[in-house]
């Protein structure tokens, strides 16, 4: 009997031990699960597999799980079938990761888990070691079992996808099955045009009607692949968003089959990545092109491009031109452009119509000092939208004068309360650093913080401001009529 079962017996360490004892107990807060051949991360839902541990018993307790919501294998040898045919018997699961080596016949024994199990929502596949296209022929029965998936990933190893590329064409077109499906992610795969055109194809016969998102991460997407997935997304009237990142095949050709796309009614774009393309300042220009008619555009992605200060003035005016009002994050970083540029980037800024809410510039080009931050404190003086300002440099004391006071200027009352109190984040975006800028940091944190308690009434940011250096006033109502 199971509740009999001696956990020291088939197990060969106390966080294993720990792991089925709440698989067994029915543990509500033990809803992640990681099966690994190594300790990543020293968290205890990593189950580390070694001598001594019985996967038919861990596959048991999966299998009973009425709790377990995500469930990622990532060990090496092929899973045992003990431990394939205990995962599928179980129905709780809704996000499931295969990222290990896996046999031949894995997913002909995984079948009845993605036919039977209608919670499961998200599958992620991993594919160093795939093994033969027998694997992949499997693989396409169990996927064709599951009607449930909203989200599909395939993530390509060190040498792409493993494949053969008739076997991965024949996946893409299964794909029409997937009625659910909302987000497709084909990350480092090398397939060639004609996958693409698969997909495409899949996409205009009307598979995938409710596609909303498609990340094509370091796939050696070139301008061929590029124009197909143009053709097949127009026909898609819930997509939303393309990730191209990486893809430094695509040229100006590419992005003036995107410009078009942008000018077309069947464009419902919302957020576009194209980060690492090396598209060039002729490539920015292209692109501002289609952003001068199209407005809906709410996220634009073009870090680590090769975009110099006649680039940034070309999306700068294409924007300004489309007086657009949705754009709220811009990201900019890693790219040569100088104070020129910045001075550009200051009119959109300023715009009385910039919904911008982040702004990562990154390091700029011989612009490591005082002017950028008068520049950008003098457009950001009465912005209200911008939230996070991105910098590939930390503020030095001389450029903390001016930032500190745009956020709380300390010459009147009246110039606090005319201050920023809108700005909460500035650093390095990119790497999640804050500025350890104290006198900047604090005005910072108050704005945020403030949001935080009561994100309806922002007047009570610079109410805190003004009794911070002004503790004795007791009329505010000449500020609040």
């Amino acid at each position: 009997h199971a509740q009999d079962v001696k956990l020291d017996d088939i197990t060969s360490s106390e966080r294993n031990k720990n792991i089925i004892q709440k698989l067994r107990d029915g543990d509500s807060e033990f809803t992640s699960l990681y099966i690994l051949d190594d300790d990543r991360n020293g968290e205890d839902d990593e189950f580390i597999v070694l001598e001594g541990d019985d996967l038919g018993w861990l596959g048991y307790f999966i299998g009973e799980s009425k709790t377990l919501k995500l469930l990622r294998l990532s060990c090496n040898p092929p899973p045992p079938i003990g431990l394939l045919e205990g995962i599928c018997r179980n129905r709780s699961i809704q996000s499931l990761e295969v990222k290990n080596e896996i046999a031949d016949t894995t997913f002909l024994h995984l079948t009845p888990f993605f036919s039977n199990n209608k919670n499961l929502t998200s599958f992620t596949l991993g594919c160093d070691g795939m093994g033969s296209d027998l694997c992949a022929q499997y693989f396409l029965v169990a996927l064709v079992k599951c009607d449930s998936l909203t989200h599909l990933c395939f993530e390509g190893g060190a040498d792409g996808c493993q494949f053969g590329d008739d076997a991965f064409n024949n996946i893409l077109r299964v794909l029409h099955s997937q009625s659910e499906l909302e987000r497709l992610s084909l990350n480092a795969h090398y397939t060639v045009g004609e996958g693409y055109a698969t997909l495409s194809n899949t996409l205009r016969l009307g598979g995938m009607g409710k596609l909303r998102v498609l990340d094509l991460i370091y796939s050696d997407v070139d301008d061929e692949g590029l124009q197909s997935m143009v053709a097949g997304i127009s026909h898609c009237r819930s997509f939303v968003e393309l990730n191209l990142p990486s893809n430094n095949q695509i040229t100006v050709t590419g992005l003036r089959t995107l410009s078009g796309f942008f000018q077309s009614e069947s464009c419902r774009l919302e957020s576009l990545g194209l980060g690492g393309v090396v598209m060039d300042d002729e490539g920015a220009i292209v692109l501002a092109t289609g952003l001068a008619t199209y407005k809906p555009l709410k996220h634009l992605d073009i870090s680590g491009n090769d975009i110099g200060d006649e680039g940034i003035a070309a999306l700068v005016s294409g924007l300004t031109i489309a007086a657009n009002t949705s754009l709220e994050t811009l990201r900019l970083s890693r790219n040569p452009f100088t104070i020129a540029g910045i001075r550009s980037l200051s009119t959109l800024i300023q715009s009385e119509r910039s919904c911008l809410k982040l702004l990562d510039l990154g390091s700029i080009r011989n612009g490591d000092n005082e002017e950028v931050a008068v520049i950008l404190a003098n457009a950001l003086t009465n912005n209200t939208s911008l939230m996070n300002l991105g910098l590939g440099y930390d503020i030095s004391e001389a450029r903390g004068v001016t930032f500190s006071k745009l956020l709380c200027d300390t010459s009147s009352i009246n110039n606090i309360y005319s201050s920023n109190h809108t700005l909460e984040v500035i650093g390095d975006i990119e790497y999640d650093r804050e500025t350890t800028n104290d006198e900047v940091l604090k005005y910072l944190v108050l704005n945020r913080n403030t949001r935080c308690l009561n994100p309806i009434d922002r007047g009570l940011v610079p109410m805190c401001k003004i009794l911070i250096h002004h503790p004795d006033l007791t009329d505010m109502k000449p500020f609040y009529k």
